[in-house]
């Protein structure tokens, strides 16, 4: 702050009992960009953590893989994972929209419901790990799932805490299962939907996006919804693009190819 006049901001939150911080939300004022506030900001935030939180001893940030951020970050933070992610729009007028209902037309998988998940153990973990890159792992070797940006360790005690303000649901067929994350929140542009699908294959993908967007439609009948859809495995992609924009008929929000890229530091 100078004076009366905010120059810039930048948001983080705990995580993992307090042992780590996400870097999240930054902005400077729009005439005063290009002079280096941005970076003093991440100076700023990493010296309070290390006076005034001293638990913390890790941080993760994420970002697009299109654009400056994540080269930037390379630099001083080590490269963990990335997944693929789409987004995609539609207004209430789309036919599904209108009928909610016609959206179980298009499930032909033969699959059980997505239901409710319960209380999640180490063994429910395990089998959802098989859906992430090998590589998504975090400082003490267990593996990270993104939540609408946010990477948090995939474990019981973090799966209890997201049940607080997201909806998770899970797929158990022939042995494996699968988890799916829903954040919804209002925004300018409308309902935003933030779907994670951590599962085995397009089936069971399409099972999870077709219970939450007709849930979704269900209670916002007015209201422009934007998608992002994130997945554990790469090559879903291609498969997500057309499902959306061919079957769904939704209109391209982000991308094409644009994946979330996290990071990850000793503090």
């Amino acid at each position: 702050v100078a004076g009366d006049q905010v120059m810039g901001l930048k948001v983080s939150k705990l995580t993992e009992g307090g042992l780590v911080f996400l870097g999240k939300a930054g902005r400077v004022a729009p005439d005063l960009r290009g002079r280096g506030i941005a970076g003093k900001l991440y100076v700023h935030v990493d010296d309070w953590m290390r006076q005034n939180r001293p638990t913390v001893k890790y941080q993760r940030r994420v970002a697009l893989s299109i654009g400056s951020g994540a080269e930037s970050r390379k630099k001083f933070m080590r490269h963990i994972f990335s997944l693929p992610f789409v987004g995609y729009r539609c207004g209430p007028s789309l036919w599904w929209r209108q009928d909610p209902a016609q959206l179980a037309q298009l499930d032909t998988t033969g699959l059980p419901d997505v239901v409710p998940l319960q209380d999640a153990d180490d063994d429910f973990c395990t089998a959802v790990q098989k859906w992430l890159p090998a590589q998504a792992r975090g400082y003490d070797g267990k593996p990270i799932i993104l939540v609408d940006f946010d990477p948090y360790t995939l474990c019981p005690a973090n799966l209890k805490r997201l049940q607080a303000h997201s909806s998770l649901h899970t797929l158990k067929y022939e042995g494996e299962v699968s988890l799916s994350i829903l954040t919804s929140y209002h925004a300018p542009i409308g309902r935003m939907l933030c779907i994670d699908v951590y599962a085995k294959d397009f089936p069971c993908f399409q099972k999870h996006v077709l219970k939450h967007l007709h849930d979704a439609s269900l209670s916002n009948t007015s209201d422009q919804i934007c998608v992002r859809i994130f997945t554990g495995l790469f090559e879903l992609e291609d498969s997500m693009h057309a499902f959306c924009r061919d079957v769904l008929q939704m209109e391209l929000l982000l991308g094409p190819n644009f994946n979330a890229v996290v990071f990850e530091s000793e503090l």
